[in-house]
């Protein structure tokens, strides 16, 4: 089980994994308002805590009530309907007065008169146990809605992401979830019994010499599950004292995958996956290299080199292509630009117009024509 004093206060792990989840939502939230492909916006935070921690600060649960007060006016205009269901089980009871306050308080300052969000309405604080409140409640509501726009964030205090849950999750359409996840618990109790309820341990390589890619190791083996269909899988390893934990993100579409993406390496400039060295790259941390051929870090360098390879051997044939096989490397559209650019340069293929961002857009995708 994870320590739950990590979750106690606001620790630097805790903030970063808090700027995840955050700056996620506020990059989603106004596209899913905007959409006119989505009716409804439904939005769980199943492993709520309190909403606060103990030093007043705001946790997943009031940040998204926050994020939601720019579009008031927007949701309410467009006809939208926004429903946030706030779960948990031990601290529904302080939650529901934190979030009674956040309402109050936010009352006196609304300019639109009357507040899209009701308690007990679509505004709902719950205290299930989440196995139970998932499999028989959420999950059974939300896979028949279809023009519904879904974001799920699971921030528990021991590891729940097993292979059953990652299957419902990836199954249901226009989803995005966030799982935070204890990744050391996973590479220490490998051998231990109680392992083999998350993953089967065989299925899991750990590289003992390098206990801090333990989380890239478990997200990678989630990917493994997908393989055979479009989805995205990113993730983000957070250091806190001497152990290692993370975030898993998962979505079917290249926005959300992009938005994730983009946070990340915000995050991270070096490899968009860790607020640590994780690769131990010379260039990270602002550093400078006394060699040029370390100044590249060494994942942008394997990315480039196999784009490059993919395109000049028919593998990638066309813009999109290129775009969404970053996003599948956990890279960012405009790093496969670079390779573009620099292989117009080299007259290898013919000129095309690129897009750095925004892919999901691109209604005709591109030809790449190799000369």
């Amino acid at each position: 089980m994870a320590n739950k004093e990590f979750h106690k206060s606001h620790s630097n792990g805790t903030k970063t994994k808090l700027e995840i989840f955050d700056r996620y939502f506020r990059e989603s939230l106004p596209v899913f308002v905007h959409s006119s492909a989505f009716d409804d916006i439904y939005i769980y935070d199943l492993f709520a805590g309190k909403g606060k921690d103990e030093n007043g600060e705001n946790g997943t649960s009031l940040n998204i009530l926050g994020g939601i007060i720019p579009y008031c006016e927007a949701i309410k205009l467009k006809g939208k309907n926004i429903y946030v269901i706030l779960n948990d089980k031990e601290e529904s009871d302080a939650l529901s007065e934190n979030v009674t306050e956040f309402l109050n308080l936010c009352d006196k300052d609304c300019a639109i008169g009357d507040c899209i969000l009701k308690l007990d309405e679509n505004l709902i604080v719950k205290s299930n146990d989440f196995e139970e409140y998932f499999n028989e409640r959420i999950y059974p509501r939300l896979k028949d809605k279809k023009k519904a726009a879904k974001i799920i964030f699971l921030d528990p205090f021991n590891f729940i992401m097993n292979e059953a849950l990652f299957e419902k999750l990836t199954s249901l359409k226009s989803t995005d979830f966030i799982c935070f996840m204890p990744s050391f618990y996973l590479r220490r109790f490998k051998n231990t019994n109680a392992f083999d309820t998350f993953i089967k341990k065989e299925n899991l390589n750990f590289d003992e010499t390098r206990p801090n890619e333990c989380h890239r190791v478990i997200s990678s083996y989630f990917e493994t599950l997908v393989k055979d269909k479009e989805y995205y899988i990113g993730h983000f390893s957070i250091k806190y004292d001497t152990n290692y934990y993370g975030v898993v993100f998962g979505s079917s579409h290249t926005f959300g995958a992009e938005k994730f993406q983009k946070v990340c390496w915000g995050l991270d400039p070096i490899t968009g996956e860790a607020d640590y060295n994780i690769d131990r790259a010379l260039t990270y941390g602002g550093k400078t290299v006394l060699f040029e051929e370390y100044s590249v870090p060494e994942k942008t360098k394997k990315f480039k080199d196999e784009l490059r390879k993919n395109i000049l051997n028919g593998v990638i044939k066309t813009d999109l292509e290129a775009y969404k096989f970053a996003l599948k490397k956990r890279c960012l559209p405009k790093m496969s630009v670079d390779v573009l650019k620099e292989l117009m340069k080299e007259n290898k293929i013919e000129k095309i117009k690129t897009h750095s961002s925004d892919i999901h857009s691109i209604k005709d995708p591109l030809n790449i024509t190799l000369k």
